[in-house]
């Protein structure tokens, strides 16, 4: 279908069009909110600045479209192939993202805030300056995406993949990332107050100078990890393997550490004012210029390897 009978359609009323072939076509800067263009093959289609507010785009394949600028409010996107999408700055706040596909799409600066991208594929996209605000990202695949300043303020990342994403100077205050795979992922200067990071894994993760105050770590996976000049004032540290990782210079007062696993980390410098280190395992690991006068360690094995009383 030629773009120009789409519109004359459209005007008269018309929104059903579902399974259309639009490959290249330029619908740029027109209003097509509630269209229906389910299972629509919109290939390398320029729809810069299109109105597409509670747009059906069910399946659709969109592969290389320009979204730039597009108003894409409350539209159904489920299951949409966006692969090298240009969605810089768009709107796509509320929409329903559910398993869609946007490996290496370009959503600098875009609205998803609200938005459904539960199992959706983002691998290697790029998110930064993104608004993902209490955004629900569900064992979404990340993987080396970059989210560099994007706000995650309260996100839902359960289960999701970040291996080796880049989330520098992010905002992920309250974000839920129980059980999510951020291996070799880039956190510094990253803000996770109060997130939730149970049961994640964060081996190898660059974490200098982020602010992890108050984040729930419990069982999580830090081995290797680099946390030097972290915050982690009052941070739940239960059973925490924190082997071989970098804690120089971190704050951990009143962190709390029973059972958790220092084999070999290095924590000179840090303050361990008021933590709690019961029974936890400090084999190896180096202490120079720590006070340990208000630390409660009673059970826990010190750096010779004796029993601390």
């Amino acid at each position: 279908m030629e773009p120009d009978v789409l519109l004359k359609r459209y005007n008269l009323g018309d929104r059903n069009f579902a399974g259309i072939h639009l490959r290249h076509a330029n619908l740029s800067r027109y209003v097509l909110a509630g269209i229906d263009l389910s299972r629509a093959d919109l290939t390398d289609a320029a729809l810069q600045s299109t109105n597409l507010q509670g747009a059906d785009l069910r399946g659709a394949i969109l592969t290389a479209v320009n979204l730039s600028q597009a108003d894409l409010r409350g539209a159904d996107l489920r299951g949409v192939i966006l692969i090298s999408a240009d969605l810089r700055w768009a709107s796509l706040r509320k929409a329903n993202l559910t398993g869609a596909d946007l490996t290496r799409a370009n959503l600098a600066n875009a609205d998803l805030s609200e938005a459904n991208l539960t199992g959706a594929q983002l691998s290697e996209a790029i998110l930064r300056d993104a608004n993902l605000t209490l955004t629900d990202l569900t064992l979404a695949e990340l993987e080396r995406a970059n989210l560099s300043r994007a706000n995650l303020t309260e996100a839902y990342l359960r289960g999701a993949d970040l291996a080796d994403a880049v989330l520098r100077e992010s905002q992920l205050v309250q974000a839920n990332l129980r059980g999510a795979n951020l291996s070799a992922t880039n956190l510094q200067q990253a803000n996770l107050e109060r997130a939730i990071l149970i049961g994640a894994n964060l081996r190898r993760a660059r974490l200098e100078e982020a602010n992890l105050r108050e984040v729930a770590f419990k069982e999580a996976n830090l081995r290797h990890a680099c946390l030097d000049k972290a915050n982690l004032v009052g941070a739940d540290l239960r059973g925490v393997s924190l082997a071989q990782a970098l804690l120089r210079g971190a704050d951990l007062s009143s962190a709390i550490l029973i059972g958790a696993n220092l084999m070999g980390a290095n924590l000179s410098g840090a303050d361990l004012r008021g933590a709690n280190l019961i029974e936890a395992i400090l084999t190896g690991a180096s202490l120079n210029g720590v006070d340990l006068s208000a630390v409660e360690m009673s059970e826990a094995i010190l750096p010779d390897g004796y029993l601390s009383e």
